[in-house]
């Protein structure tokens, strides 16, 4: 987004700022609020940067890891974004929420995880991997699931 949220620490609460600013953040928005670019799931488990691969998950496009326990955010960038606005088709959404609801249970993600914020992957705290550089369709990704 043009003024995403983000922060270095929850406990502080978040911030808004120009991306130019808040792209150092240790914690940043993936998805402005028109349009859902990025798919993440979070894994709180210490095997989170290969869990994928073990139960059968597409490989991400970047996995972000904590060094201090193995949890992750697994992010998963969409071809053609969908429209989440008011006047989006439900179609689409309806659709890209059931393939997310089917990955995430394949991955067994947190279930409460908002997705509105995730850990940063360009920012050096973080273990990144880049696994599929290029984007996936919703049909790919439907094919998990």
């Amino acid at each position: 987004p043009k003024r995403p949220y983000h922060t270095d620490d929850l406990i502080s609460g978040l911030k808004i700022n120009k991306k130019e600013k808040a792209k150092f953040a240790r914690l940043i928005q993936p998805n402005g609020p028109t349009h859902r670019y990025w798919m993440v799931f979070d894994l709180d488990r210490t095997d989170a940067g290969m869990h994928w691969d073990n139960v059968g998950a597409p490989a991400p496009n970047l996995i972000a890891r904590n060094p201090a326990n193995g949890h992750a955010h697994l992010l998963y960038l969409l071809q053609t974004p969908v429209r989440t606005a008011i006047d989006g088709k439900t179609a689409p959404l309806r659709y890209a929420a059931a393939i997310e609801a089917g990955l995430r249970n394949r991955l067994g993600a947190d279930r409460g995880y908002s997705g509105l914020i995730c850990k940063n992957p360009i920012n050096s705290h973080w273990i990144v991997t880049q696994w599929q550089a290029d984007p996936y369709t919703l049909d790919e990704l439907a094919d998990y699931v």
